[in-house]
């Protein structure tokens, strides 16, 4: 005995220093695989002779229910089903181990494993690969410290089963749309086939008849009411589904099929029965698949389904439970996860309702309008409806939502505050989790976060769980940190996948950007948001409403039918009426809502009825504008002035007041909960792309007052707003226009530097080629030959257009000419028969004083110009008045006579019509 003693005082003392070092690693993943080395350490000690071996276990994996009501088996459930066939025996053995070795929960030994971790103890009861010994044990055995997110299945005892029995296994079932019937008389087995199957098997249940199906052990259990009879010679299949087998019952068909392995199983509807199978039938997808969501009535609790079947009582084959079944004639789905009560349990299904009795049985269940309706057979209410109206392990373990009035919520709080303040080391997480999801049910969201980070500072390594990741996920979605709460859209287990979608759609409809799926969401778990707790219920059930009645469409409407009285719920119905084309409704109830005591909802009563006064043609975009101004004072109060100003920027842009709206956005307060950010960046490109488009074009030269002014003003609101606008082809677009705007101003190093910049995010080849274009032809200007070669090679199109090659000749001509060799500029040209190549060659010619050259290439650019007839521009004119200078200074009459037949009597602007009559006069000499 003292020897025991001293190895238990051992072990516990080496695993609190275990503990204490890996605590003290800096880095978390070290932390995290010193805790999965631990995981396996074996502790070796002796008890009269006998060896015993104690193995310490991580429990991270096991799967959040072992009743998972999704596609797939997960790991653990093959491991449960593996171990169905021992596991009686096995419970025993480890009830003796336990009982030898005194290891109790609370336990030092236990209390100083880190969090999660389980206790087995080998070698007990026998030597290994031997018999297991024939002593009894009446010790119940649970999973010791099992993780606080998961679902504790029923206490399995070595005399009898209790609870729900598919601890050993999970079988995702998806479904589709149908209906159900019976068969009166029992069906041995199937003779087995071969281990190929064909996927798929037809359960041929009449269109009127009802079914229910749900997981017990190894097996899955389909219940079809027996009303009417079956064709039982379809139920015909191989592989797996040779072991089905068919049970009449009275009033009832059992139709039982051993799970063998990890596959998973899909029962969906179609119009002659429903369809069981391994493989998903197509067009359906399972993600999206209807659940069945409680909802407390003051009469009980009301299962809600579209064509409810018969409720009839018959007793589980696996563990003999006895059951009241409510079945289902259309694919309404089933719960997601097991409930626990004190009169009864609510087991998870696949389809229809499934409630455990207790002894002596307490409930009674009835099939009402549109659902079933479970009660206390002695009228009183139901027990434990805190936790029985959740549909999810979301909701109820992992947010920790209750069913409890203000009062009792705050009690709740109370009361989990003071059990964080005095729990010990080894509970201190679990109690600062269970106080951070107490204030979430209060709805004192930023304490709830405030919490976890406190919790998770000191236990870094719990931040790994799912369910604490989605509980500050969904903390910071509560308190607008956008980012943080972006996590909701990551993947999670398989089992919490559908259960998760309701959260993913609120995030989705306040981040912005997918507002239709974002409606879909949350227009499929609008029940689900219903049943929360008030607090969270205030907060969310507006953004949900309002969402749905936005951008959701005929088939997601349905979903307001039962919205909650109140001003917030009556703007939803406004916004759907004026969606829906019953626009005089919309008037009347945006009228009633605009003097409403609530700012927000007064607020947002105002700006709709400004959007239906311009759709309507009664107000233009400019004073919309103006009238969204107007609003500000109100919008503040309501903590709205974001949106104001985002709607007020949007019509100034469709008025073309730029600066206006630039003006409205650079107001649009960091409020991610009430803007768009996605939309802030369209504004914001739409109104800057707009004010480059309206500045003064032309030269430089001879710009008006007036005109430069502009060109100046448009720098500077350039230079303030483009900064903001995040790097895309189109910021890089405006950025090179920015640049040459800057050049236009004499501004040449700035202008380079904006071009540098802007020319890495522009994508499309041809706009980033004549982006290179524009960057060579400053440096060029700024003496920076090296640098211009340098430009244009690292922004050549592959393969090089025939345009833009002989822009780029012209380019390198520029630049010889610029670096003092005018012949490699005049070769570079000599092929270009363009305008610009003319020019350039006659400006080369004219610098050497070759004036024949100069007038032959001047001639094709007249020619080309200047027309024969019709008043002449200032440009046609310059270009009459340079030909005749080159000709005068050529002495060749023939080319005077020439261009001042071709100019006739013409007027020119100023001076220049007297110098050109001077030119070509014949008087000249």
């Amino acid at each position: 005995m003292r020897e025991r003693n001293d190895m238990m005082r051992d072990c516990s003392t080496m695993m609190r220093a275990v503990r204490k070092a890996v605590r003290r690693l800096p880095v978390l993943g070290w932390r995290t695989a010193c805790y999965g080395a631990v995981g396996m350490l074996l502790i070796g000690g002796y008890d009269g002779g006998s060896r015993r071996v104690l193995l310490a276990s991580s429990a991270f994996a096991v799967p959040s229910s072992p009743h998972a009501h999704s596609a797939r088996i997960t790991r653990g459930a093959k491991h449960q089903r593996k171990a169905a066939a021992s596991h009686h025996a096995e419970n025993v053995a480890n009830s003796e181990t336990l009982g030898q070795m005194h290891i109790k929960p609370g336990d030092p030994l236990l209390d100083e494993l880190p969090a999660g971790w389980g206790v087995h103890v080998l070698g007990v009861g026998g030597p290994q690969g031997g018999k297991a010994p024939k002593e009894s044990s009446t010790h119940s055995v649970k999973k010791v410290a099992r993780p606080p997110h998961t679902i504790q299945p029923a206490e399995v005892t070595a005399t009898k089963p209790e609870g729900h029995p598919a601890a050993a296994g999970a079988v995702g079932l998806a479904a589709g749309v149908g209906d159900a019937s019976v068969p009166s008389q029992a069906v041995g087995h199937i003779p087995a086939a071969t281990a190929s199957s064909r996927n798929r098997i037809l359960i041929p249940v009449p269109g009127q008849m009802g079914i229910a199906a749900y997981q017990s052990g190894d097996r899955l259990i389909i219940l079809v009411d027996g009303r009417h009879p079956m064709d039982i010679a379809a139920l015909r299949g191989d592989g797996m589904f040779a072991q089905l087998s068919v049970t009449a019952l009275p009033d009832v068909t059992m139709i039982t099929l051993p799970v063998p392995d990890t596959r998973a199983l899909y029962l969906s509807q179609q119009s002659n029965g429903w369809v069981l199978g391994d493989q998903p039938p197509p067009a359906v997808d399972y993600t999206d698949r209807r659940e069945i969501s409680p909802t407390l009535r003051e009469d009980g609790l009301y299962f809600p389904m579209r064509k409810p079947g018969r409720v009839f009582s018959v007793e589980d084959p696996v563990s003999n439970t006895p059951l009241l079944v409510g079945t289902t004639v259309l694919d309404d789905g089933g719960m997601l996860s097991l409930r626990r009560g004190v009169d009864y349990d609510v087991w998870p299904s696949l389809e229809g309702i499934v409630i455990a009795q207790h002894e002596p049985p307490q409930v009674t269940m009835k099939a009402v309008a549109k659902g079933d309706l479970l009660q206390r057979a002695d009228g009183r209410p139901l027990s434990d409806l805190d936790r029985a109206i959740y549909a999810s392990d979301v909701d109820l373990n992992w947010l920790g939502l209750k069913n409890l009035t203000p009062a009792q919520a705050q009690e709740r709080y109370r009361h989990a505050l003071i059990a964080a303040a005095d729990s010990t080391p080894g509970e201190r997480f679990k109690k600062r989790f269970e106080a951070a999801q107490a204030a979430l049910g209060v709805g004192i969201f930023p304490e709830a976060r405030a919490i976890m980070d406190v919790a998770l500072e000191d236990d870094p390594e719990e931040a790994f769980r799912p369910d604490v990741r989605f509980f500050l996920a969904a903390t910071d979605l509560l308190t607008g940190q956008m980012k943080g709460a972006s996590q909701l859209m990551q993947q999670w287990p398989e089992q919490a996948i559908r259960a998760t979608k309701l959260w993913q759609g609120l995030y989705e409809a306040l981040a912005g950007g997918k507002d239709s799926e974002a409606a879909h969401l949350l227009a499929r778990d609008m029940p689900r948001l219903m049943n929360y707790p008030e607090p969270l219920r205030s907060f969310l059930l507006p953004i949900a409403a309002e969402t749905i009645a936005r951008h959701g469409g005929s088939a997601e409407w349905h979903a307001l039918d039962h919205l909650p009285e109140g001003s917030a719920y009556q703007f939803a119905k406004a916004v759907r009426a004026l969606r829906s084309g019953r626009e005089d409704e919309a008037i009347h109830l945006l009228e009633d809502l605009s003097v409403d005591k609530d700012p927000i909802v007064a607020e947002k009563a105002m700006e709709e009825g400004i959007a239906l006064s311009v759709r309507d043609g009664h107000i233009d975009s400019e004073k919309a504008a103006r009238q969204y101004a107007s609003l500000l004072p109100d919008a503040r109060l309501a903590g709205r002035d974001g949106v104001v100003n985002m709607l007020r920027a949007g019509a100034n842009i469709r008025a073309k007041k730029w600066e206006a709206a630039l003006q409205a956005l650079n107001q649009v307060e960091d409020t991610p909960l009430q803007q768009d950010p996605a939309r802030i960046q369209v504004l914001l490109g739409k109104a800057l792309t707009g004010l480059m488009q309206d500045l003064p074009h032309g030269a430089s030269a001879g710009q008006s007052p007036q005109d430069e002014a502009a060109l100046v003003r448009g720098a500077a609101l350039m230079r303030a707003y483009l900064p903001d606008l995040l790097p895309s082809d189109q910021k890089g677009t405006l950025q090179l226009s920015y640049g040459q705007l800057l050049g236009r101003l004499g501004l040449a190093d700035k202008a380079g530097e904006a071009m540098t910049t802007a020319i890495p995010m522009i994508t499309d080849p041809q706009k980033r080629a004549a982006g290179g274009d524009m960057l060579a032809e400053n440096e060029i200007k700024r003496g920076l030959f090296d640098e211009a070669s340098a430009t244009l090679a690292q922004t050549a199109p592959n393969p090089m257009p025939p345009q833009e090659a002989a822009e780029r000749n012209r380019i390198m001509a520029r630049m010889a000419a610029a670096s003092g060799k005018p012949e490699i500029a005049l070769y570079l040209l000599s092929a270009d028969q363009s305008s610009q190549g003319a020019d350039m060659r006659a400006r080369l010619h004219e610098n050497r004083e070759e004036w024949p050259a100069a007038i032959a290439d001047l001639r094709g650019m007249v020619e080309h110009d200047l027309p024969e007839q019709g008043a002449l521009d200032v440009s046609q004119q310059l270009l009459a008045l340079r030909f005749a200078s080159d000709a005068s200074r050529a002495g060749d009459v023939g080319m005077l006579n020439w261009i001042k037949n071709r100019v006739g009597e013409r007027p020119f602007e100023g001076d220049a019509g007297r110098m050109f009559q001077l030119l070509v006069s014949p008087e000249q000499d």
